[in-house]
């Protein structure tokens, strides 16, 4: 298929594929997603609010399904990539707790739109077995390199897994029940002493 018969190009403007990048329509799309879900996800929707024709989203997208996709997997990119900014340094585990936990509490508790995709795939993932595998791919990476910082609390494996476990699910826990309004910063200093506290409490290395 030639360019001039490709459906990405059917009904754009010049203007229109030098205003927008794929990037742009995929943060438009958080936004949608982050409103209401991924059954709010409509593409003459989003080019609506984007102040572009239908034909500018098929520049950078083959259909719906593609934008989907193309959302997903730039999620889990994403997630990935973050995971970089509280890894382990090797030094004292406790301290190193708390610097991941004041990370991923304080940040995540500043960023409520963030917060929303985050629950809005995991309930896609329900009924979507691409996002499932995305979803368990991003839980798997976070998971293990809580096993990484933690495996210096406990020689057995699977209690290591188990304590990663546990920090992985409190971390989680507590994103969705801190608010993101100014003031939360007693509450997440809290939590994190608790998380931390309750981890440290169970190791068995002298």
């Amino acid at each position: 298929m030639t360019q001039a018969q490709s459906p990405r190009n059917r009904g754009r403007t010049p203007s229109e594929k030098n205003q927008l990048t794929r990037d742009d329509w995929l943060d438009g799309a958080a936004g949608e997603i982050a409103a209401g879900g991924f059954g709010q996800l409509r593409v003459m929707t989003l080019a609506k609010k984007l102040g572009v024709t239908r034909g500018s989203f098929y520049w950078h997208f083959r259909d719906h399904e593609d934008l989907v996709v193309s959302f997903l997997n730039r999620w889990r990119d994403r997630r990935l990539n973050e995971l970089q900014y509280w890894k382990p340094q090797g030094g004292d585990v406790d301290d190193e707790l708390r610097k991941t936990l004041d990370f991923l509490l304080t940040e995540a508790a500043r960023s409520v739109r963030r917060l929303r995709v985050e629950l809005a795939v995991r309930d896609f993932a329900r009924r979507d077995d691409y996002a499932a595998d995305l979803v368990a791919e991003v839980d798997a990476a976070r998971i293990d390199q809580n096993c990484e910082l933690l495996g210096r609390l406990s020689r057995d494996p699977q209690r290591v897994r188990d304590l990663s476990l546990l920090l992985y699910v409190a971390t989680i826990g507590s994103q969705v029940v801190l608010t993101g309004k100014k003031g939360d910063e007693d509450n997440i200093r809290r939590i994190e002493d608790l998380v931390a506290r309750a981890i440290m409490g169970q190791s068995d290395e002298p």
